[in-house]
């Protein structure tokens, strides 16, 4: 909980014990049916298999403890986290900081920082893998657009405006919403997908691209792998075509987490799956990408402050450095918006850039809403979708591309106090 003045007045964080349906549900039916999961589709020995479901029998009214694998290189900083929480229930914990706690349990019981059959084993492999096959057709036609729009040297605007689209909508493929196997939110056609888009400030991201007098960084938060991550490359693709662009950044997750959050390890079997495509322009894709990589125009960088409960206004003050550096910071997917926000009860009209948490660099969210948490939104148009989309702020179905400005303030370049 943050100490200084101005957080008094912020409103307060989702908890499963006091916010809506969809938060209490997470934690009492998503979660156990994602660690029932992993059970089934990894070959663990049965203790490894034990603690899992220990895990699982937790939930939801079981206690915050600390973490018992002391030798993985997070175990400080989890001490820390935890600290304020320990003895408290699942419901009763900010959701934020119980969602990457409970998945940061999932690698203690399964031993992936330890010895042993679980080191180092992605426990949610088999879903990756089949997020990514089952979009085969969809990557080809993303990667033969790519390949048309450098031959025919379509304009740099349009193209980013489209990429930024596909990025945006790759979002709604979200494997710890919904598994390979089912039918997750999609739209049929190009038409119902902008009339889905409730705010769209890429106008505004691009002419800050526009204002830059040397090529820009840009850096990217990701978020999942599997087809997000292939609509995510072939917008690092348009842009590092663009004039404008000198380099991009990826920020990725330090271990595996949210069933399908994206580490340096998916890019590269990504890329390496896509290698070896059929389809001439995904090979093409890949191509590029791999030089971009080998000259340094690309970066992959990870970090434990990705996979860590601390929301944006407790980021430490040696990341606020680093992404100071971009002239613009591409924030993808819901669990990265909701880290940007606080994962707080805002008034969703509230206006983004008071809600988003003051930051050394130009913001874009790109994002599909999974969850009751939102701000910057139209209030009629909002009136309107709740009459006939009840469900609207979580069924991935509806989406924003919204653009706040860096905060010159020098609050925006350290954390804010914590207690």
């Amino acid at each position: 909980m943050e100490s200084t003045n101005p957080s008094a007045s912020l409103p307060p964080p989702l908890r499963g014990m006091d916010s809506g349906a969809f938060t209490r549900r997470t934690i009492t039916t998503r979660w156990p049916r994602i660690a029932g999961r992993v059970i089934a589709e990894n070959d663990f020995p049965d203790a490894i298999n034990a603690r899992i479901q220990a895990l699982r029998d937790d939930l939801p009214d079981g206690s915050i403890r600390p973490l018992r694998d002391d030798e993985a290189p997070d175990a400080a900083l989890w001490a820390e986290y935890t600290a304020p929480h320990l003895g408290k229930t699942w419901l009763e914990v900010p959701w934020f900081f119980g969602e990457t706690y409970f998945y940061r349990r999932l690698l203690e019981a399964t031993g992936f920082f330890r010895a042993g059959a679980g080191r180092q084993s992605d426990p949610f492999t088999n879903q990756k893998e089949q997020g990514l096959t089952h979009t085969e057709d969809r990557i080809e036609a993303l990667a033969q657009r790519r390949s048309r729009a450098r031959d025919e040297e379509e304009e740099t605007r349009s193209v980013l405006t489209r990429l930024l689209r596909s990025s945006l909508w790759g979002n709604q493929a979200d494997l710890s919403m919904w598994t390979a196997e089912e039918e997750g939110p999609d739209h049929k056609n190009s038409g119902q997908a902008e009339e889905h888009l409730l705010v769209d400030d890429t106008p505004e991201a691009l002419a800050q691209l526009k204002r830059c007098d040397r090529p820009a960084r840009i850096d990217i938060l990701a978020d999942n792998a599997g087809f997000e991550l292939v609509s995510d490359l072939a917008l690092i693709d348009g842009l590092l075509a663009a004039e404008a662009v000198g380099q991009v950044t990826v920020h990725l997750k330090g271990h595996p987490t949210f069933v399908s959050d994206a580490t340096v390890d998916d890019v590269h079997d990504t890329l390496a799956t896509l290698a070896n495509a059929d389809e001439a322009s995904v090979r093409a894709l890949v191509g590029r990408l791999h030089t971009a990589l080998a000259t340094g125009r690309l970066r992959l960088r990870d970090g434990w402050i990705w996979t860590s409960p601390l929301r944006a206004r407790e980021l430490p003050a040696h990341t606020r450095a680093e992404i100071a550096r971009a002239d613009l910071l591409i924030s993808k997917g819901d669990a990265n918006y909701r880290r940007l926000l606080g994962d707080r009860q805002w008034d969703v009209t509230t206006p983004f850039a008071e809600a988003i948490a003051p930051l050394p660099v130009s913001v874009l969210a790109l994002r599909t809403h999974k969850s009751e948490v939102a701000a910057g939104l139209p209030s009629a148009r909002i009136d309107r979708i709740s009459d006939k989309d009840p469900d609207w702020a979580v069924n991935g179905e509806w989406a924003v591309i919204q653009f706040a400005p860096a905060d010159p303030s020098p609050e925006a370049r350290r954390p804010s106090l914590t207690i």
